[in-house]
């Protein structure tokens, strides 16, 4: 039997990575779609909330402005009904904890989509660590990657925070996994390019001209952390930065060996040329074959949210783990004093 999936939103994400492969997938389908804005014509589109939970589902992804992230997740677990959501999943530690006692409350599971920790060069990196205290950086740099500038995305009053939020949790993810997803005991950041002139768009997504609005999110942001058990995290997410291509780089350090991952994490046309996997050590430099296929992940990210709608998936166990990158991202936010959660 198929699972019927309703998708929150009709946006750049579930448009075009999840409603393509749920319909292609043998085990689900597209059974309603609910967003105010969506263009005529959508198929399975609903008129209202009420009309969209009524068409029997076993599942919802919500796609939609972050600050309805938690509200919407809460409608689907009131009804018994899995949700995925989109990162981030909640806008810090306190809506977290909400979100987590609904769902236990309901007994019925919530995940965010982690498509980053998901993906066959992160994997290849994580299994070439040892053991023990790591120092990592991470960055993913655009050239000129703003989606939708002066839409709800450069808002942060419906975004909450800006490329940190958007680019960061993907990296704050995939980097904690690396290092078993620690708790920070001293968290730095620093948030900067926040204006009200609208940037440059990311062309590759195709959205429509958002017109003159509201760019009051950081455009590049760093975040510098400490954990129990003595590892170490640099983190920067931007937007727009001083890199001519879009790339994404994990570079972990444990005494005199190092291994670096260059590559593009997303879609963007503006890529590097495939992903690299390097480890350096006193002896010299050994090459490390990674896999490469744009969308692996999205594709791995499905077959989990089949497991999860089976059942067969421990979603308490990838909630704690995702509570780590809710931590840090609530603390360096705060550092920055541009709390999340501080506009409604």
């Amino acid at each position: 039997m198929r699972i019927r999936v309703g998708l929150l939103g009709y946006g750049w994400g579930n448009r075009t990575v999840w409603a393509p492969r749920l319909q292609a997938h043998p085990r689900t389908t597209v059974a309603a779609v609910y967003d105010p804005a969506a263009p005529p014509g959508t198929g399975r589109l609903c008129g209202s909330l009420g009309e969209f939970f009524a068409n029997g589902l076993d599942l919802v992804v919500v796609g939609t402005p972050n600050r309805t992230h938690v509200e919407l997740a809460c409608a689907a677990l009131d009804r018994r009904i899995p949700v995925v959501v989109e990162k981030p999943l909640c806008l810090g530690e306190d809506e977290l904890q909400m979100l987590s006692a609904r769902a236990r409350e309901r007994e019925t599971g919530v995940l965010v989509s982690r498509c980053a920790i998901r993906r066959p060069d992160v994997r290849r990196l994580a299994a070439s660590l040892p053991a023990g205290p790591l120092s990592v950086e991470a960055s993913w740099l655009r050239a000129d990657g703003t989606p939708r500038p002066g839409s709800w995305f450069t808002s942060r009053a419906e975004a909450g925070g800006g490329a940190l939020l958007d680019l960061g949790w993907h990296l704050a993810d995939a980097a904690l996994g690396l290092l078993g997803y620690p708790r920070p005991v001293a968290v730095e950041a620093e948030l900067t390019g926040a204006g009200t002139t609208p940037p440059p768009a990311a062309g590759w997504r195709a959205d429509p001209v958002s017109g003159p609005g509201v760019v009051d999110v950081e455009l590049d942001g760093t975040l510098r952390a400490r954990f129990e058990g003595g590892s170490e995290l640099v983190l920067r997410a931007a937007w727009r930065s001083e890199s001519t291509v879009d790339a994404t780089r994990l570079a972990v350090a444990q005494g005199d060996r190092g291994w670096e991952l260059t590559t593009t994490f997303g879609f963007s046309p503006n890529r590097v040329t495939g992903p690299e996997l390097v480890l350096s050590t006193v002896e010299g430099v050994e090459r490390i074959p990674v896999p490469h296929e744009i969308g692996a992940e999205y594709d791995a990210q499905l077959a989990a949210m089949v497991d999860f709608a089976d059942a067969r998936l421990d979603w308490a166990a990838e909630l704690e783990e995702t509570a780590a990158v809710v931590a840090l991202l609530d603390a360096a936010y705060r550092a920055a004093d541009r709390p999340l959660a501080a506009v409604r």
